[in-house]
């Protein structure tokens, strides 16, 4: 049995690689900032923060004109012209639009060649718009993005994991107006499943090891504390 669905070699098992793989996309000659509204929006300012080439240019998208982006459009029925950008950003958006298969055709065909695209989908997440349609498995995000000549798959970065869902769910989320202690229970509740899977990986080694594919512990404790259940899953993929 294999716990990663034949993706093994598409996951990044650094839990806080998140980061690096956006500054490398955000940091682009061409930019396309999907559904990022404008560039005074939330979108924007973690983009600028994470930029590091000041001189390339960055177009932010959306399909409502009162937002007031560079540009309106849908990515499910874009009017952009294929290979115009060398990098596209779309953070949270996949599951507000309706046929997201389409939205990754046209991210596809507007990344010009060698272009990279940066993704973030939720899976465990609460109802958060009229327009949420969508939730995406591991498992998923590695099919839905299979025509790319590169693809990782990572974790969302802080306040991530098994810890972050659970303290999510027992408290209806009202423990997010306290950061700082979510942020310390996910990791304390994160840190002491990793013990329960070490003594559960020690004890049980030869059966695990037989009924999931030699895993190592390293993969094990991954995939229960990040994989397994987590808020979200993030892509880098390059065309």
């Amino acid at each position: 049995m294999d716990l990663f669905q034949g993706l093994k070699t598409k996951i990044d098992f650094n839990p806080h690689i998140r980061e690096e793989y956006e500054k490398r996309v955000v940091s682009k000659d061409r930019l396309l900032d999907i559904g990022g509204r404008n560039s005074y929006s939330l979108s924007r300012k973690k983009i600028d923060l994470l930029n590091q080439n000041p001189n390339n240019i960055i177009v932010s998208t959306d399909i409502i004109a009162e937002y007031k982006p560079d540009l309106v459009d849908d990515i499910c029925n874009t009017k952009i012209e294929p290979n115009s950008f060398s990098g596209i950003y779309c953070n949270a958006i996949l599951e507000h639009v309706e046929e997201y298969w389409k939205a990754i055709d046209n991210i596809y065909n507007i990344l010009e060649e060698k272009g990279e695209a940066f993704f973030y989908v939720p899976f465990f997440w609460s109802f958060h718009d009229q327009m949420d349609y969508h939730r995406f498995t591991f498992a998923e995000v590695g099919r839905m993005l299979k025509n790319f000549s590169e693809v990782k798959i990572f974790s969302p970065g802080e306040g991530q994991g098994f810890g972050f869902v659970f303290w999510y769910i027992i408290t209806l989320n009202y423990i997010r107006v306290f950061p700082r202690l979510f942020r310390f229970l996910s990791k304390t509740t994160n840190f002491l499943l990793k013990i329960c899977l070490f003594v559960s990986y020690t004890i049980f080694k030869n059966k695990i090891r037989n009924k999931f594919n030699n895993i190592s512990w390293k993969e094990y404790c991954f995939y229960y504390t990040f994989l397994y259940i987590n808020h979200g899953f993030c892509a880098w993929v390059k065309k």
